[in-house]
């Protein structure tokens, strides 16, 4: 197929074949897979390179298919997954051009891998690359196993820091192994929180990773953000207070040792302030009543799909939400697309969410939707929940605000008033600040485990983070 290609994706084609070691890191929506698959064969047509690997979330491995048979002609593909044994065999015995295959087969499959690569001149391509940003994760631990072993190491990532500065230090180990170049984690980290405004180690970043933002390169329509405040009804605030006061005084019995270990997992516990104050019957089946964020669903659709030519995309972080949701929505013909959905009916539900009219409204999961799909039909998107992950969150708009979209996108974020949705907000734009300023796009993040006791209970009790926000 022949493509235009975009002033910047050439950049990034040159880049790759250049660098040989590199970073990606082009917003969601530039066509970083369709740059990584023209960098690959450039590299075949130059006899600089035999066979691609391609390590992605496994929601993307048949996507990735798609798009090398669209973009790359004749050029061979397979995936690798199965059972331990199918999947050692395409690593020793396929001739494809380029094999596909998920974190989770490179986490088990490691010696394989490294086999692979050492038979033959590999371009290693790890997409979403921030999958391997903690550093004592299995899938971090596998990719820098294996990773010196490939010719070319290319990582692919709209959103590479996604909390904290270490998310960009283990990514560049796998970038050069063995190199330090950003010096020691500790230094690193420790510099970059303390002001990642300052530019440290801009030159080592800027020789490694290429940035480029869709308002550098596309003249897209803009996009708005309205943020709708839903009050709590009487029975389901009663529940959410409950929850918090009962977590405050929790909290203020614990002794230090105590407190240490609740910090370390308290996004847990946040997480079901956040579930009753979207929908309670998520933890309390039992419990009666139509939540408050349902009921403003039910009032903002019927006046956006007013306009028959409209769709809308509707964010959940929650499949039961996603299942009633589903059932109440039925009027509109919905589909959806979370952890439920069979991996291999993904993109041709986002497919005919695109081109048939009468599929008007998309409910979705960003853990599973986020990435790989062009969802540019809908140019009005409802956020009915949202979670602490960045990038889930700044991927998840990139579906419809990308190449292809014509029509300004809004963006609708239901915040219940008065509970932790609030400080969820600013935790999200903070971490936007801090991901801009490391990759020179300007705040640093600050994370909920590393709070103290008072921090804690001000942010439970008031929906705050501390810093003035």
């Amino acid at each position: 197929m022949t493509v235009q290609l975009f002033d910047h994706q050439k950049e990034g084609i040159a880049f790759l074949t250049g660098k040989q070691h590199g970073l990606l890191a082009f917003e969601q929506g530039l066509g970083k897979t369709l740059v990584a698959i023209r960098a690959f064969t450039e590299l075949l047509h130059r006899n600089e390179c035999d066979r691609m690997l391609v390590i992605c979330p496994n929601s993307l491995k048949r996507n990735w298919v798609a798009e090398i048979e669209k973009f790359a002609d004749g050029v061979t593909c397979v995936i690798a997954e199965g059972t331990p044994a199918g999947r050692k065999a395409v690593f020793a015995e396929s001739k494809a051009r380029v094999l596909i295959t998920s974190y989770e087969t490179a986490r088990t499959e490691h010696r394989a891998i490294t086999a692979f690569l050492q038979r033959q001149r590999t371009a290693l391509t790890l997409d979403e690359s921030h999958a391997t940003k903690n550093w004592h994760s299995l899938t971090s631990t596998a990719a820098r196993f294996f990773a010196p072993f490939a010719r070319f190491r290319w990582l692919l990532s709209g959103t590479p820091v996604t909390n904290k500065a270490a998310d960009l230090y283990t990514q560049f180990e796998i970038m050069a192994p063995g190199k330090n170049v950003l010096g020691s984690l500790e230094a690193f980290v420790a510099q970059a929180e303390k002001d990642p405004t300052a530019g440290f180690a801009r030159d080592e970043i800027d020789r490694f990773v290429l940035r480029r933002t869709k308002e550098e390169c596309l003249d897209l329509p803009a996009k708005s953000f309205a943020d709708i405040r839903v009050d709590l009804p009487p029975w389901q605030r009663k529940l959410y207070d409950e929850m918090r006061d009962a977590m405050v005084c929790r909290i203020e019995a614990m002794s230090g040792d105590e407190y240490r270990a609740f910090a370390a997992t308290a996004l847990v516990r946040l997480t079901r302030l956040s579930q009753i104050a979207s929908n309670p019957a998520l933890i309390l089946p039992e419990v009666e009543g139509e939540p408050a964020k349902f009921d403003m669903i039910d009032s903002l659709l019927s006046d956006v799909l007013s306009v028959p030519s409209r769709k809308v995309i509707i964010w959940s972080n929650y499949v039961k939400s996603i299942e009633s949701l589903m059932d109440r929505l039925a009027a509109y013909s919905p589909v959806a697309i979370y952890g439920g959905t069979p991996g291999h009916e993904r993109q041709g539900i986002a497919e005919r969410f695109q081109t048939d009219p009468a599929t008007r409204v998309l409910i979705a999961n960003p853990a599973a939707a986020g990435t790989g799909f062009t969802l540019t039909a809908a140019n009005f998107t409802i956020y009915e929940s949202l979670s602490w992950r960045y990038d889930h969150y700044a991927q998840s708009q990139d579906r419809n605000h990308r190449i292809g979209q014509d029509a300004p996108v809004t963006y609708m974020r239901l915040i219940a008033t008065d509970t932790i949705d609030e400080a969820i907000i600013t935790a999200l734009e903070r971490k936007s600040g801090l991901a801009r300023a490391l990759l020179g796009d300007a705040d640093s993040a600050a994370l909920v485990a590393d709070l103290t006791k008072d921090e804690m209970r001000a942010l439970i009790t008031q929906n705050k983070l501390p810093g003035g926000a």
